[in-house]
């Protein structure tokens, strides 16, 4: 592996840790990729709460309190679609992904995104590289050994030439700022590195990770899920949905239980759809 920057080293370490601190609410996913849940507000007594406001002012405090009645209302809340109940309840997932994974995610648009900037800081100096898993289709590896290592090589030529020249580029500022050219440096944001950070980060690739804050509520979370966990979504954003998937329902297992619930019965009824005749002669 490619000397990493100081960003990355920094990031590296806080992935650490936040493991060791929140072991339950963390994943790694691929060479360099990482998820966790951070905070979670509200839960499956906050949906029976909001839904019943018309009808009684007794309250649940939490889905332990559940009976066989709220939890039957809880799924036909869900199956039915009586959707502002579910928007009650809210995630707030940390996620460390590939550019192009961003790319996917940032088009569910009903959450709040806020993503690691490269005009403020220095690129993560590293980039995703592809498992045997992600791949290989149905047992062919459509790219071998030798692909993948030109591939990494490329990466890492790629951040070498990125430091190359950022060093380059703060070396002649501040030859500017020594020779009068230029007058000193104020306080706050330099907006000269800042404009070298602004160009040169274009030739960062897609491949590139970056980092993300993302509060959700659950009823875009279900959609997230309903959509990117299926077999035809993209290799490595299914790893991430899954991932999310899995530290949501240790979190709220009961809506996870009836959110999968709901979406086998609708994948089955639209299956059944498709193979029934059409009844046209």
């Amino acid at each position: 592996m490619h000397e990493i920057n100081k960003a990355t080293a920094e990031l590296q370490e806080e992935m650490a840790q936040r493991i060791v601190l929140n072991p339950g609410g963390t994943r790694r996913i691929g060479n360099f990729g990482f998820i966790e849940l951070e905070e979670t507000w509200g839960d499956e007594a906050t949906i029976i709460n909001t839904a019943r406001i018309s009808t009684t002012n007794q309250r649940l405090r939490s889905g332990h309190e559940f009976s066989d009645r709220d939890r039957a209302l809880l799924y036909q809340l869900l199956r039915d679609q009586h959707g502002t109940p579910f928007e009650t309840v809210y995630f707030r997932f940390r996620f460390i992904a590939p550019i192009f994974v961003l790319r996917q995610w940032v088009k569910h648009r009903v959450s709040s995104w806020n993503e690691f900037s490269m005009r403020y800081r220095k690129p993560l100096s590293v980039a995703y590289v592809p498992d045997a898993a992600a791949r290989t289709v149905d047992g062919f590896a459509v790219l071998d050994e030798a692909a993948v290592a030109e591939y990494e090589a490329l990466m890492t030529q790629l951040f070498a030439w990125y430091e190359q020249q950022y060093n380059a580029a703060c070396s002649r500022i501040d030859l500017a700022r020594e020779t009068g050219e230029l007058g000193p440096k104020e306080g706050g944001r330099d907006p000269y590195r800042g404009r070298a950070r602004e160009l040169l980060r274009n030739v960062m690739p897609v491949a590139a990770y970056s980092d993300v804050y993302w509060t959700v509520n659950f009823r875009s979370l279900m959609n997230f899920f309903k959509l990117r966990r299926k077999q035809d979504a993209q290799y490595e954003i299914r790893e991430y949905a899954d991932a999310a998937f899995a530290l949501f329902a240790t979190r709220l297992p009961l809506l996870a239980e009836t959110m999968q619930r709901v979406l086998d019965e609708s994948a089955s009824a639209a299956a059944n759809a498709v193979q029934e005749p059409s009844g046209n002669a």
